[in-house]
Protein backbone atom coordinates (compact mmCIF):
# COMPACT_ATOMS: atom_id res chain seq x y z
CA UNK A 1 0.00 0.00 0.00
CA UNK A 2 1.25 3.21 -0.89
CA UNK A 3 1.00 6.73 0.70
CA UNK A 4 -2.20 7.21 -1.26
CA UNK A 5 -3.62 4.00 0.89
CA UNK A 6 -4.66 2.42 -2.29
CA UNK A 7 -4.37 -1.52 -2.42
CA UNK A 8 -2.65 -3.47 -4.86
CA UNK A 9 -1.69 -6.69 -5.43
CA UNK A 10 2.20 -7.69 -5.53
CA UNK A 11 1.29 -9.60 -8.30
CA UNK A 12 1.89 -8.80 -11.78
CA UNK A 13 -1.12 -8.45 -13.99
CA UNK A 14 -1.14 -11.60 -16.39
CA UNK A 15 -2.01 -10.17 -20.09
CA UNK A 16 -3.48 -12.04 -23.16
CA UNK A 17 -2.70 -11.74 -26.07
CA UNK A 18 -6.49 -12.48 -27.29
CA UNK A 19 -9.01 -9.12 -27.52
CA UNK A 20 -12.17 -11.62 -28.10
CA UNK A 21 -13.66 -14.07 -26.05
CA UNK A 22 -14.04 -16.41 -28.46
CA UNK A 23 -10.62 -16.60 -29.42
CA UNK A 24 -9.36 -16.35 -26.45
CA UNK A 25 -12.01 -19.50 -25.36
CA UNK A 26 -11.03 -21.40 -28.80
CA UNK A 27 -7.12 -21.15 -28.03
CA UNK A 28 -7.78 -22.38 -24.49
CA UNK A 29 -9.85 -25.71 -25.61
CA UNK A 30 -7.64 -26.42 -28.26
CA UNK A 31 -4.12 -26.95 -25.84
CA UNK A 32 -6.39 -29.12 -23.94
CA UNK A 33 -6.63 -33.24 -23.94
CA UNK A 34 -9.86 -33.71 -26.34
CA UNK A 35 -10.84 -37.05 -24.85
CA UNK A 36 -10.85 -35.51 -20.83
CA UNK A 37 -14.26 -34.99 -20.16
CA UNK A 38 -15.15 -31.39 -19.25
CA UNK A 39 -19.23 -31.14 -18.55
CA UNK A 40 -21.01 -34.30 -16.68
CA UNK A 41 -24.62 -34.13 -15.39
CA UNK A 42 -25.13 -34.89 -11.89
CA UNK A 43 -28.10 -36.25 -11.91
CA UNK A 44 -28.16 -38.20 -15.55
CA UNK A 45 -24.43 -38.68 -15.47
CA UNK A 46 -24.40 -37.77 -19.41
CA UNK A 47 -20.80 -36.38 -20.12
CA UNK A 48 -19.38 -34.54 -22.79
CA UNK A 49 -15.80 -34.81 -23.41
CA UNK A 50 -13.59 -30.96 -24.81
CA UNK A 51 -13.17 -32.53 -28.59
CA UNK A 52 -17.04 -33.27 -28.11
CA UNK A 53 -17.60 -29.82 -26.82
CA UNK A 54 -15.73 -27.97 -29.55
CA UNK A 55 -17.63 -30.06 -32.57
CA UNK A 56 -20.63 -29.46 -30.97
CA UNK A 57 -20.42 -25.59 -30.29
CA UNK A 58 -19.05 -25.47 -33.77
CA UNK A 59 -22.29 -27.10 -35.10
CA UNK A 60 -24.64 -25.48 -33.23
CA UNK A 61 -22.68 -22.31 -34.29
CA UNK A 62 -23.30 -22.90 -38.07
CA UNK A 63 -26.43 -23.84 -38.12
CA UNK A 64 -27.35 -20.60 -36.36
CA UNK A 65 -25.92 -18.79 -39.00
CA UNK A 66 -27.56 -21.30 -41.58
CA UNK A 67 -30.88 -20.19 -40.38
CA UNK A 68 -30.12 -16.35 -40.49
CA UNK A 69 -28.63 -15.31 -37.20
CA UNK A 70 -26.23 -12.28 -37.58
CA UNK A 71 -24.48 -9.90 -35.73
CA UNK A 72 -26.98 -7.37 -34.67
CA UNK A 73 -28.75 -10.14 -33.15
CA UNK A 74 -28.68 -10.52 -29.09
CA UNK A 75 -30.04 -13.85 -27.44
CA UNK A 76 -31.35 -14.15 -24.26
CA UNK A 77 -30.74 -17.35 -22.25
CA UNK A 78 -33.12 -19.14 -19.94
CA UNK A 79 -33.33 -22.57 -17.87
CA UNK A 80 -31.57 -25.05 -15.97
CA UNK A 81 -28.00 -26.14 -16.19
CA UNK A 82 -27.16 -28.97 -18.72
CA UNK A 83 -24.85 -29.91 -21.35
CA UNK A 84 -26.68 -28.64 -23.83
CA UNK A 85 -27.20 -25.26 -22.26
CA UNK A 86 -23.45 -25.23 -21.37
CA UNK A 87 -22.47 -25.81 -25.26
CA UNK A 88 -25.18 -23.28 -26.35
CA UNK A 89 -23.39 -20.49 -24.61
CA UNK A 90 -20.22 -21.26 -25.83
CA UNK A 91 -21.55 -21.45 -29.59
CA UNK A 92 -22.87 -18.12 -28.95
CA UNK A 93 -19.27 -17.08 -27.66
CA UNK A 94 -17.70 -18.49 -31.02
CA UNK A 95 -19.96 -16.80 -32.93
CA UNK A 96 -19.00 -12.97 -31.02
CA UNK A 97 -23.00 -12.41 -30.38
CA UNK A 98 -23.90 -10.36 -27.24
CA UNK A 99 -26.25 -12.58 -25.00
CA UNK A 100 -28.38 -12.10 -21.75
CA UNK A 101 -28.41 -15.05 -19.26
CA UNK A 102 -32.30 -14.52 -17.21
CA UNK A 103 -32.46 -15.47 -13.66
CA UNK A 104 -33.65 -18.78 -12.70
CA UNK A 105 -36.08 -16.34 -10.41
CA UNK A 106 -37.96 -14.76 -13.51
CA UNK A 107 -41.48 -15.03 -14.03
CA UNK A 108 -42.94 -14.04 -17.21
CA UNK A 109 -43.49 -10.33 -15.93
CA UNK A 110 -39.83 -10.08 -15.53
CA UNK A 111 -38.93 -12.23 -18.18
CA UNK A 112 -40.55 -9.41 -20.45
CA UNK A 113 -39.12 -6.26 -19.06
CA UNK A 114 -35.52 -7.72 -19.40
CA UNK A 115 -36.02 -9.20 -22.65
CA UNK A 116 -37.38 -6.31 -24.16
CA UNK A 117 -35.01 -3.37 -22.27
CA UNK A 118 -31.49 -5.10 -23.30
CA UNK A 119 -33.00 -5.87 -27.28
CA UNK A 120 -32.92 -9.06 -27.68
CA UNK A 121 -34.56 -11.21 -30.42
CA UNK A 122 -33.83 -14.61 -30.10
CA UNK A 123 -34.91 -16.79 -27.25
CA UNK A 124 -32.81 -19.44 -26.05
CA UNK A 125 -35.15 -21.35 -23.16
CA UNK A 126 -35.62 -25.12 -21.99
CA UNK A 127 -38.95 -26.38 -22.32
CA UNK A 128 -39.88 -26.27 -19.52
CA UNK A 129 -39.42 -22.64 -19.11
CA UNK A 130 -40.30 -21.71 -22.54
CA UNK A 131 -44.06 -20.65 -21.43
CA UNK A 132 -42.49 -17.55 -19.49
CA UNK A 133 -41.59 -16.20 -22.97
CA UNK A 134 -45.35 -16.29 -24.27
CA UNK A 135 -45.70 -12.69 -23.58
CA UNK A 136 -42.62 -11.73 -25.34
CA UNK A 137 -44.07 -13.92 -28.34
CA UNK A 138 -47.61 -12.13 -28.26
CA UNK A 139 -46.09 -8.62 -28.17
CA UNK A 140 -43.67 -9.81 -31.25
CA UNK A 141 -46.96 -10.69 -33.22
CA UNK A 142 -48.59 -7.43 -32.13
CA UNK A 143 -45.35 -5.22 -33.41
CA UNK A 144 -44.50 -4.02 -30.39
CA UNK A 145 -41.28 -4.76 -29.93
CA UNK A 146 -38.87 -5.77 -32.16
CA UNK A 147 -39.68 -9.17 -33.68
CA UNK A 148 -38.61 -12.44 -32.20
CA UNK A 149 -36.55 -13.94 -34.75
CA UNK A 150 -35.84 -17.44 -33.71
CA UNK A 151 -36.57 -19.82 -30.75
CA UNK A 152 -34.07 -22.20 -29.93
CA UNK A 153 -35.51 -24.96 -27.49
CA UNK A 154 -32.29 -27.33 -25.59
CA UNK A 155 -34.00 -29.99 -24.04
CA UNK A 156 -36.68 -32.00 -25.65
CA UNK A 157 -38.68 -31.79 -28.65
CA UNK A 158 -41.04 -29.23 -29.96
CA UNK A 159 -43.48 -29.24 -32.79
CA UNK A 160 -42.87 -25.65 -33.67
CA UNK A 161 -39.63 -24.58 -32.69
CA UNK A 162 -35.93 -25.89 -33.99
CA UNK A 163 -34.40 -27.85 -30.84
CA UNK A 164 -30.90 -28.27 -30.12
CA UNK A 165 -30.68 -31.69 -31.20
CA UNK A 166 -31.82 -30.37 -35.04
CA UNK A 167 -29.06 -27.58 -35.05
CA UNK A 168 -26.61 -30.04 -34.02
CA UNK A 169 -27.33 -32.58 -36.99
CA UNK A 170 -27.64 -29.48 -39.20
CA UNK A 171 -24.65 -28.10 -38.52
CA UNK A 172 -22.38 -31.66 -38.04
CA UNK A 173 -18.95 -32.41 -39.56
CA UNK A 174 -19.23 -28.44 -39.55
CA UNK A 175 -16.65 -25.61 -38.53
CA UNK A 176 -17.05 -21.81 -38.53
CA UNK A 177 -14.57 -20.34 -41.04
CA UNK A 178 -13.15 -18.06 -38.02
CA UNK A 179 -14.00 -17.67 -34.44
CA UNK A 180 -15.21 -15.06 -32.99
CA UNK A 181 -17.32 -15.87 -36.95
CA UNK A 182 -18.76 -11.98 -36.64
CA UNK A 183 -16.24 -9.28 -36.32
CA UNK A 184 -16.46 -8.33 -32.62
CA UNK A 185 -15.02 -5.19 -31.16
CA UNK A 186 -14.27 -5.84 -27.95
CA UNK A 187 -13.84 -2.22 -26.81
CA UNK A 188 -17.68 -1.42 -27.76
CA UNK A 189 -19.55 -5.29 -28.18
CA UNK A 190 -20.65 -6.72 -24.96
CA UNK A 191 -20.07 -9.98 -23.99
CA UNK A 192 -23.34 -10.23 -22.50
CA UNK A 193 -25.88 -8.36 -20.34
CA UNK A 194 -27.17 -9.42 -17.14
CA UNK A 195 -28.90 -8.09 -14.33
CA UNK A 196 -27.80 -7.00 -10.93
CA UNK A 197 -30.14 -8.48 -8.10
CA UNK A 198 -30.88 -5.16 -7.07
CA UNK A 199 -29.72 -4.72 -3.64
CA UNK A 200 -29.22 -1.65 -4.22
CA UNK A 201 -32.40 -0.38 -5.66
CA UNK A 202 -34.27 -1.55 -9.03
CA UNK A 203 -32.70 -4.36 -10.98
CA UNK A 204 -29.74 -2.81 -13.35
CA UNK A 205 -28.69 -4.50 -16.93
CA UNK A 206 -24.77 -4.67 -16.24
CA UNK A 207 -22.36 -4.67 -19.56
CA UNK A 208 -20.08 -6.85 -19.33
CA UNK A 209 -17.23 -6.51 -22.05
CA UNK A 210 -14.49 -9.21 -23.71
CA UNK A 211 -12.06 -7.80 -21.48
CA UNK A 212 -13.34 -8.21 -17.98
CA UNK A 213 -14.14 -11.70 -18.63
CA UNK A 214 -10.62 -12.84 -20.08
CA UNK A 215 -8.73 -10.35 -17.29
CA UNK A 216 -10.83 -12.43 -14.96
CA UNK A 217 -10.21 -16.04 -16.40
CA UNK A 218 -6.56 -15.29 -15.51
CA UNK A 219 -6.93 -14.68 -11.89
CA UNK A 220 -10.28 -17.50 -11.48
CA UNK A 221 -10.43 -19.78 -8.79
CA UNK A 222 -8.65 -22.61 -9.07
CA UNK A 223 -6.53 -23.07 -6.38
CA UNK A 224 -6.14 -27.13 -6.62
CA UNK A 225 -4.23 -27.51 -10.45
CA UNK A 226 -0.55 -27.71 -8.73
CA UNK A 227 -0.90 -29.83 -6.54
CA UNK A 228 -3.36 -32.74 -7.89
CA UNK A 229 -2.08 -35.01 -10.21
CA UNK A 230 -5.20 -36.08 -11.54
CA UNK A 231 -7.67 -33.75 -13.20
CA UNK A 232 -9.59 -31.65 -10.84
CA UNK A 233 -13.46 -32.50 -10.55
CA UNK A 234 -15.30 -29.12 -9.71
CA UNK A 235 -19.06 -29.48 -8.30
CA UNK A 236 -20.94 -26.47 -10.52
CA UNK A 237 -24.83 -25.95 -8.85
CA UNK A 238 -24.27 -22.43 -9.44
CA UNK A 239 -26.99 -21.78 -12.43
CA UNK A 240 -26.13 -20.24 -15.86
CA UNK A 241 -29.07 -17.47 -15.14
CA UNK A 242 -26.59 -16.07 -12.48
CA UNK A 243 -23.58 -14.26 -12.71
CA UNK A 244 -21.49 -17.09 -11.01
CA UNK A 245 -22.89 -20.00 -13.45
CA UNK A 246 -22.42 -17.55 -16.49
CA UNK A 247 -18.49 -16.51 -15.52
CA UNK A 248 -18.04 -20.33 -13.61
CA UNK A 249 -18.43 -22.85 -15.96
CA UNK A 250 -16.66 -21.70 -19.54
CA UNK A 251 -13.50 -20.50 -16.54
CA UNK A 252 -13.20 -23.12 -15.51
CA UNK A 253 -13.59 -26.00 -18.73
CA UNK A 254 -10.81 -23.88 -20.43
CA UNK A 255 -8.73 -24.09 -17.08
CA UNK A 256 -9.28 -27.74 -17.57
CA UNK A 257 -11.90 -28.62 -14.87
CA UNK A 258 -14.22 -31.61 -15.27
CA UNK A 259 -17.43 -29.98 -14.15
CA UNK A 260 -20.45 -31.70 -12.48
CA UNK A 261 -23.45 -29.81 -12.85
CA UNK A 262 -26.40 -29.51 -11.58
CA UNK A 263 -30.05 -29.06 -12.91
CA UNK A 264 -32.25 -30.10 -10.44
CA UNK A 265 -30.37 -29.09 -7.01
CA UNK A 266 -31.14 -30.98 -4.13
CA UNK A 267 -28.36 -31.18 -0.97
CA UNK A 268 -29.05 -34.79 -1.07
CA UNK A 269 -28.27 -35.12 -5.12
CA UNK A 270 -24.43 -32.77 -3.95
CA UNK A 271 -23.26 -34.98 -1.35
CA UNK A 272 -24.26 -38.11 -3.53
CA UNK A 273 -22.64 -36.67 -6.54
CA UNK A 274 -19.28 -36.06 -4.79
CA UNK A 275 -19.10 -39.79 -3.59
CA UNK A 276 -19.74 -40.94 -7.59
CA UNK A 277 -17.65 -38.83 -9.23
CA UNK A 278 -15.38 -38.06 -6.70
CA UNK A 279 -15.40 -34.21 -6.41
CA UNK A 280 -13.00 -31.99 -5.45
CA UNK A 281 -13.44 -28.46 -5.47
CA UNK A 282 -16.98 -27.48 -3.92
CA UNK A 283 -17.95 -23.82 -4.56
CA UNK A 284 -20.48 -23.13 -1.73
CA UNK A 285 -23.39 -20.86 -0.47
CA UNK A 286 -23.08 -20.11 3.22
CA UNK A 287 -26.74 -21.65 4.17
CA UNK A 288 -25.07 -24.88 3.07
CA UNK A 289 -22.41 -24.82 5.47
CA UNK A 290 -24.01 -26.64 8.17
CA UNK A 291 -25.15 -29.72 6.15
CA UNK A 292 -21.75 -30.66 5.93
CA UNK A 293 -20.94 -30.99 9.97
CA UNK A 294 -24.43 -32.33 11.26
CA UNK A 295 -27.72 -33.68 10.26
CA UNK A 296 -28.33 -37.00 8.52
CA UNK A 297 -26.12 -36.89 5.38
CA UNK A 298 -23.04 -36.14 6.30
CA UNK A 299 -22.13 -39.71 7.36
CA UNK A 300 -24.36 -41.93 4.24
CA UNK A 301 -22.12 -40.46 1.47
CA UNK A 302 -18.33 -40.58 1.11
CA UNK A 303 -16.82 -37.07 1.11
CA UNK A 304 -13.28 -37.75 1.65
CA UNK A 305 -12.46 -36.76 -2.52
CA UNK A 306 -13.04 -33.42 -0.93
CA UNK A 307 -9.57 -30.96 -1.04
CA UNK A 308 -10.83 -27.27 -1.71
CA UNK A 309 -13.93 -25.50 -0.83
CA UNK A 310 -14.64 -21.93 -2.09
CA UNK A 311 -18.10 -19.37 -1.22
CA UNK A 312 -18.54 -15.85 -2.05
CA UNK A 313 -21.46 -13.61 -2.18
CA UNK A 314 -22.12 -13.69 1.51
CA UNK A 315 -20.63 -13.88 4.98
CA UNK A 316 -19.85 -17.86 5.93
CA UNK A 317 -19.87 -18.34 9.77
CA UNK A 318 -16.90 -18.75 10.98
CA UNK A 319 -17.86 -21.58 13.04
CA UNK A 320 -19.17 -23.43 10.76
CA UNK A 321 -16.17 -23.02 8.48
CA UNK A 322 -13.68 -23.89 10.80
CA UNK A 323 -15.60 -27.32 11.54
CA UNK A 324 -15.93 -28.07 7.81
CA UNK A 325 -12.04 -27.76 7.86
CA UNK A 326 -11.09 -29.69 11.01
CA UNK A 327 -13.57 -32.56 9.83
CA UNK A 328 -12.52 -32.89 6.29
CA UNK A 329 -9.11 -31.21 6.29
CA UNK A 330 -9.55 -29.37 3.13
CA UNK A 331 -8.48 -25.93 2.24
CA UNK A 332 -11.10 -23.03 2.72
CA UNK A 333 -10.97 -20.08 0.76
CA UNK A 334 -13.14 -17.33 0.78
CA UNK A 335 -13.32 -14.25 -2.12
CA UNK A 336 -14.49 -11.10 -2.93
CA UNK A 337 -16.07 -9.92 -6.18
CA UNK A 338 -19.46 -8.72 -8.02
CA UNK A 339 -21.01 -8.20 -11.44
CA UNK A 340 -19.81 -5.21 -11.36
CA UNK A 341 -16.21 -5.96 -10.75
CA UNK A 342 -15.05 -9.85 -11.41
CA UNK A 343 -12.68 -10.83 -8.70
CA UNK A 344 -11.80 -7.84 -6.42
CA UNK A 345 -9.76 -10.54 -4.41
CA UNK A 346 -8.16 -13.54 -5.71
CA UNK A 347 -9.26 -15.40 -1.77
CA UNK A 348 -7.79 -15.69 0.99
CA UNK A 349 -4.22 -17.91 0.85
CA UNK A 350 -4.99 -21.30 1.88
CA UNK A 351 -1.56 -22.36 3.56
CA UNK A 352 -2.19 -19.27 6.07
CA UNK A 353 -3.96 -20.20 9.43
CA UNK A 354 -7.71 -19.76 8.80
CA UNK A 355 -9.31 -16.44 9.60
CA UNK A 356 -13.18 -15.74 9.46
CA UNK A 357 -14.07 -13.77 6.94
CA UNK A 358 -11.16 -13.24 5.47
CA UNK A 359 -11.39 -12.38 1.65
CA UNK A 360 -7.58 -12.29 0.93
CA UNK A 361 -5.99 -9.84 -1.07
CA UNK A 362 -6.49 -7.58 -4.26
CA UNK A 363 -6.20 -9.36 -7.41
CA UNK A 364 -3.62 -8.47 -10.03
CA UNK A 365 -5.10 -5.35 -12.07
CA UNK A 366 -7.31 -4.03 -9.29
CA UNK A 367 -7.10 -1.11 -6.87
CA UNK A 368 -8.97 -1.17 -3.41
CA UNK A 369 -9.76 2.10 -1.38
CA UNK A 370 -11.67 2.25 1.73
CA UNK A 371 -13.24 5.84 2.05
CA UNK A 372 -14.87 7.42 4.76
CA UNK A 373 -18.88 7.39 4.71
CA UNK A 374 -18.64 10.99 5.51
CA UNK A 375 -15.62 12.84 4.22
CA UNK A 376 -15.08 10.03 1.33
CA UNK A 377 -11.24 10.04 2.87
CA UNK A 378 -9.27 7.22 1.92
CA UNK A 379 -8.42 5.17 5.34
CA UNK A 380 -6.04 3.01 6.67
CA UNK A 381 -5.49 -0.38 8.17
CA UNK A 382 -8.32 -1.47 10.77
CA UNK A 383 -10.84 1.16 9.86
CA UNK A 384 -14.73 0.54 8.71
CA UNK A 385 -15.40 2.27 5.24
CA UNK A 386 -17.23 1.93 2.17
CA UNK A 387 -15.15 -0.63 -0.48
CA UNK A 388 -14.31 1.38 -3.65
CA UNK A 389 -12.56 -0.24 -6.74
CA UNK A 390 -11.23 0.15 -10.43
CA UNK A 391 -8.92 -1.62 -12.84
CA UNK A 392 -8.77 -4.61 -15.77
CA UNK A 393 -12.45 -6.26 -14.49
CA UNK A 394 -14.42 -3.29 -14.31
CA UNK A 395 -18.12 -3.27 -16.54
CA UNK A 396 -18.72 -0.98 -18.67
CA UNK A 397 -21.64 0.30 -16.67
CA UNK A 398 -25.80 0.29 -17.03
CA UNK A 399 -27.21 -0.57 -20.22
CA UNK A 400 -29.59 2.68 -21.45
CA UNK A 401 -29.03 4.07 -17.85
CA UNK A 402 -27.02 7.40 -17.14
CA UNK A 403 -28.80 8.03 -13.97
CA UNK A 404 -27.32 4.77 -12.70
CA UNK A 405 -24.09 5.32 -14.31
CA UNK A 406 -23.26 8.61 -12.31
CA UNK A 407 -23.75 7.35 -9.34
CA UNK A 408 -21.30 4.68 -8.51
CA UNK A 409 -18.47 5.52 -10.77
CA UNK A 410 -16.68 8.56 -10.08
CA UNK A 411 -14.47 10.88 -12.59
CA UNK A 412 -10.85 8.89 -11.81
CA UNK A 413 -13.04 5.52 -12.71
CA UNK A 414 -13.56 4.37 -9.11
CA UNK A 415 -16.30 1.94 -8.37
CA UNK A 416 -18.30 2.68 -5.22
CA UNK A 417 -19.59 -1.03 -4.31
CA UNK A 418 -21.82 -0.23 -1.58
CA UNK A 419 -20.36 -2.75 0.53
CA UNK A 420 -18.79 -2.06 4.28
CA UNK A 421 -15.23 -3.56 4.67
CA UNK A 422 -11.96 -3.32 6.06
CA UNK A 423 -8.26 -4.24 5.82
CA UNK A 424 -5.67 -5.45 8.06
CA UNK A 425 -1.98 -4.46 8.74
CA UNK A 426 -1.55 -7.65 5.60
CA UNK A 427 -3.89 -5.77 3.22
CA UNK A 428 -6.17 -8.90 3.81
CA UNK A 429 -10.00 -7.68 3.04
CA UNK A 430 -12.80 -8.19 5.23
CA UNK A 431 -16.59 -7.51 4.22
CA UNK A 432 -18.06 -5.75 7.57
CA UNK A 433 -21.99 -4.80 5.90
CA UNK A 434 -23.86 -3.48 3.61
CA UNK A 435 -24.03 0.43 2.98
CA UNK A 436 -27.72 0.57 2.81
CA UNK A 437 -28.89 -2.24 4.73
CA UNK A 438 -29.47 -1.24 8.50
CA UNK A 439 -32.45 -1.54 10.56
CA UNK A 440 -33.00 1.46 12.43
CA UNK A 441 -34.75 0.99 16.13
CA UNK A 442 -36.03 3.77 18.21
CA UNK A 443 -34.54 3.55 21.79
CA UNK A 444 -36.57 6.37 24.14
CA UNK A 445 -36.46 9.49 22.06
CA UNK A 446 -33.78 8.47 19.19
CA UNK A 447 -32.61 6.13 16.48
CA UNK A 448 -29.33 4.13 16.37
CA UNK A 449 -28.85 1.90 13.38
CA UNK A 450 -28.79 -1.95 13.76
CA UNK A 451 -26.74 -3.96 11.18
CA UNK A 452 -28.34 -7.38 10.27
CA UNK A 453 -25.48 -8.78 9.32
CA UNK A 454 -24.14 -8.72 12.42
CA UNK A 455 -27.61 -10.08 13.62
CA UNK A 456 -27.88 -12.65 10.93
CA UNK A 457 -23.71 -14.15 12.16
CA UNK A 458 -24.43 -14.08 15.98
CA UNK A 459 -27.86 -16.44 15.41
CA UNK A 460 -25.86 -18.11 13.30
CA UNK A 461 -23.35 -19.51 16.09
CA UNK A 462 -26.81 -21.44 17.37
CA UNK A 463 -26.41 -25.19 16.20
CA UNK A 464 -30.16 -24.94 16.04
CA UNK A 465 -30.45 -21.92 13.68
CA UNK A 466 -29.97 -23.18 10.03
CA UNK A 467 -31.33 -20.07 8.36
CA UNK A 468 -31.58 -16.52 9.05
CA UNK A 469 -32.70 -13.30 7.39
CA UNK A 470 -33.09 -10.11 9.16
CA UNK A 471 -35.30 -7.34 8.44
CA UNK A 472 -36.99 -3.85 9.57
CA UNK A 473 -40.88 -4.08 11.04
CA UNK A 474 -42.24 -0.38 11.86
CA UNK A 475 -44.62 -1.00 14.54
Amino acid sequence: MGKDKILRSNRPVIESEFKTVGSYIWDKLQKLDSNAVCLTEALSGKQLTVGELKSHANAVAVALVDRGVTKGDRIAFYGQNSIQHAVLRFAVKFLGLTFMPLSPTFEKYEVRQEFTAAGANIIVSSADDFHKFQCVLDDSQNNNINGVKLVVIFDGQHDKHVTYDQLVVEGTGRTLAQIPYFEVNPDIDMLFLIHTSGSTGRPKCAMIPHRTFIAGSQESLTFLNDEMSEQVVLAMQYPCGHISGTVMIPMQVVNGFRLVIFGEFSEELLMKSIEKYRINVLPAFPSFGRRLIEGDLVDKYDLSSLKGMSTGGAAFPGNIAKAIIDKYGIQFKEAYGMTEFFWVTTGSDTSDEFIPGNAGTVAPGCELKIIDLTTGESLGPGLDGEICVRGNKLFAGYLDNEKANRKPIDRDGWYRTGDIGRYDSQERLFITDRLKEVVRICIDNHYINISPVEIEQFLLTHPSIAEVAVVGVNN
